[in-house]
């Protein structure tokens, strides 16, 4: 829905918060639809968010914001950083991971007395500075990979699973207990990520450091990432279907648990984590992860308030990139999902919240990016920032809705084929072309095949104001504006570096 100026700030400048510094909370989703969050007016009417709803209520929502990349593990970078991750060659899977010569914004809080924490996932495409630890966090709990499973959590699990294999085909399968710090497993017999990741959020929020010390933290679900066809069989209730429970020492496994004996891991992937097959229950099954973490944004601001730390800690909450089709997401009036360099793979949801100390129940129209978020954040914490950083801080475009803050343009590129650059209302996309799979839902929610999705391949110019959904190829009515834009984007590309692998830490 539209948002409407219901109280009038002050001008908030840093001095204001310089004696007592903010609590900070950044909360990524991981491939969230961009019309999945009930207070938009987009939102499909499956779709029920009330604790991100509070939050946009409690704060700014910004329509106009971007991931650096339409996959997580070069976006993550870009956030964390603040810069396009592209410099040092992270273009895509498996490309520079993070350099130990980046600052990230951990380690300027760090040096503001912060204590910092990772829960969650980590995925920055490997690389010298790979861990949690080495970007600056004290303590960690989560996975390094791009994905976990939601439920099978422990040493028994991940045990049962070699032994119905015989040790063999079990491909990238991530079930087992997650990780703190660097070495230490952690088995949870009966656990369930979104919930374990809130509660890890929850006790440095309920028992903090000390009262001189503020808190940073950055929770990285993997809600609503596949295998979102596994969920919490509770959640799966509430979202209308029936999970069976799992058993691992049953002699077969029910779906959605893969049985090795029954098919190959990597062909099970394919069928059910890409969308090689539609799974009647895909977009109920995504729904029940999605209220799981909605419930843990609302575990998180309910204790805040219960600790008294509400008004003196500022919340963020975004997407890593665009929803996936392969979980059924919704990322209406979008076009594409996450992998592509339509509106759908890049543009996210974002809500930023300091309840008391910054604008609340409105919406910023800008362009912004993920990456504003470490300079914003140094700011209110009273703190600077790196003179490197291409994010630019959102402190005055929150007080002052006419300010000209936000960015001119952004750019994307898979450093292949593929770029895009945004300026204004116009998109300029060079476009590889792409091919889906594609489904329709029944009036009951369930999901049914339908034909493949085909998205054109070319120079194309889109007016994002009057066609949001990228329909309307206007490249031959303005050709100035194609040739403008694609300098533009050529002058940035020569910015940037070359793709290349990422190293791992020598050991």
């Amino acid at each position: 829905m539209n948002r409407f100026l219901i109280l009038l700030f002050p001008f908030l400048s840093t001095l204001s918060f310089a004696a007592e510094k903010p609590n900070v909370i950044v909360i990524m989703a991981d491939d969230l639809g961009y019309a999945d969050l009930s207070f938009l007016k987009q939102s499909p009417s499956d779709v029920e968010t009330p604790s991100l709803d509070r939050l946009a209520k409690e704060g700014t929502y910004f329509s106009n914001a971007y991931a650096t990349a339409p996959i997580c593990s070069p976006s993550r970078c870009g956030m964390i950083t603040g810069r396009y991750q592209q410099r040092w060659g992270n273009f895509w899977y498996g490309q520079g991971g993070l350099p130990n010569e980046e600052t990230t914004l951990p380690q300027v809080l760090n040096e503001m007395g912060y204590y910092s924490q990772k829960i969650g996932k980590t995925h920055l495409n490997g690389g010298p500075a790979e861990h949690p630890l080495d970007h600056g966090f004290a303590d960690s709990l989560g996975f390094m990979h791009h994905t976990w499973d939601y439920i099978r959590l422990s040493e028994k699990d991940l045990q049962a699973y070699k032994e119905r294999a015989g040790g063999k085909g079990l491909g990238i399968l991530n079930v087992g207990p997650l990780t703190r710090g660097k070495k230490e497993k952690i088995s949870f017999e009966d656990g369930f990520t979104t919930a374990i990741f809130t509660e890890e959020a929850l006790k440095t929020i309920r028992e903090g450091v000390s009262k001189e010390t503020p808190f940073y933290i950055q929770l990285e679900h993997n809600a609503v990432h596949m295998p979102t066809y596994v969920a919490d069989p509770e959640y799966a209730k509430e979202a209308g279907y029936e999970q069976p429970e799992w058993d691992r020492d049953a002699e077969k496994w029910e779906f959605p648990f893969w049985d090795p004996q029954v098919m190959g891991w990597n062909e099970w992937h394919k069928k059910w984590g890409h969308l090689g097959a539609v799974d009647p229950l895909g977009r109920k099954r995504y729904l029940a992860n999605l209220a799981a973490l909605d419930d843990s944004v609302g575990e998180i601001l309910d204790a805040l308030e219960k600790t008294g730390q509400r008004e003196n800690t500022i919340v963020v909450f975004l997407s890593d990139n665009g929803g996936t089709i392969n979980t059924y997401s919704n990322n209406t009036p979008l076009r594409g999902y996450k992998y592509m360099f339509g509106e759908g793979g890049v543009r996210i949801p974002m809500i930023l919240s300091w309840k008391g100390k910054l604008p609340e129940n409105e919406t910023r129209s800008a362009l912004v990016s993920a990456m504003d978020i470490f300079p914003t954040v140094a700011e209110l914490a009273g703190g600077t920032s790196p003179a490197n950083l291409d994010g630019q801080s959102l402190v005055g475009l929150l007080n002052d809705p006419k300010s000209e803050g936000g960015h001119d343009f952004l750019c994307f590129t898979d450093g292949r084929k593929t770029w895009s650059i945004r300026r204004g209302d116009w998109k300029l996309i060079q476009s590889a072309g792409w091919v889906h799979t594609d489904y329709v839902l029944d009036e009951n929610n369930l999901a049914t095949s339908a034909p493949d999705t085909v998205y054109p391949e070319g120079l194309l110019l889109f007016n994002l104001k009057d066609d949001i959904g990228e329909t309307k190829d206007l490249s031959s009515e303005f050709p100035e504006k194609v040739a403008e834009m694609k300098a533009l984007y050529e002058s940035w590309r020569g910015d940037m570096g070359q793709p290349r692998r990422g190293k791992k830490k020598a050991k």
